[in-house]
């Protein structure tokens, strides 16, 4: 056995580790402030649900998926209003716990990235609403991939209801 080969127990790493290796305030020193981030985003957030899309050569949504958007909403009973829509493009070095802080989101809907590209530690299939910590989350394909799909629109409604 070698020094580079020494394999320690979770509890014998703790012990070893019991106080932390980097000073809180030093930590935050060294993230990025908020301040500096410029947030472009559509709708007031009134209910606390996050809307986020994946487009990378517009800042929000291009109009026909803003339309087919907006019935989507409306369809659940909220409005623009009641919602944050945001371009996921436009953060590319934003960690998602930054935006769900930001947005003090708690039901996320995503359209055209998984659970996992967005950030979150885990996969789910497409339409299943899961429960995570305090968000509820659902995610979709693209809002043009399901325009004209019948029954991705038809799972897309079930989910939604759950929310």
């Amino acid at each position: 056995m070698s020094l580079n080969n020494i394999n320690l127990s979770p509890y014998l790493i703790a012990q070893l580790y019991q106080n932390v290796l980097i000073e809180e305030d030093k930590l935050k020193a060294v993230a990025p402030a908020e301040r500096t981030i410029d947030w472009k985003y559509l709708g007031n957030n009134a209910k606390n649900v996050l809307v986020v899309v994946n487009y990378e050569q517009v800042t929000h949504i291009p109009d026909e998926q803003l339309d087919f958007l907006s019935k989507i909403i409306n369809s659940c009973k909220f409005s623009m209003e009641d919602i944050c829509l945001l371009n996921l493009c436009n953060y590319p070095n934003v960690a998602y716990d930054v935006l769900l802080n930001k947005f003090n989101s708690r039901s996320i809907l995503l359209f055209g990235i998984s659970t996992n590209h967005f950030g979150f530690p885990f996969e789910i299939p497409a339409f299943q609403v899961q429960q995570y910590d305090k968000y509820t989350i659902i995610h979709s394909p693209a809002l043009q991939d399901i325009k004209n799909d019948e029954k991705a629109r038809g799972q897309l409604w079930k989910g939604l209801k759950k929310i």
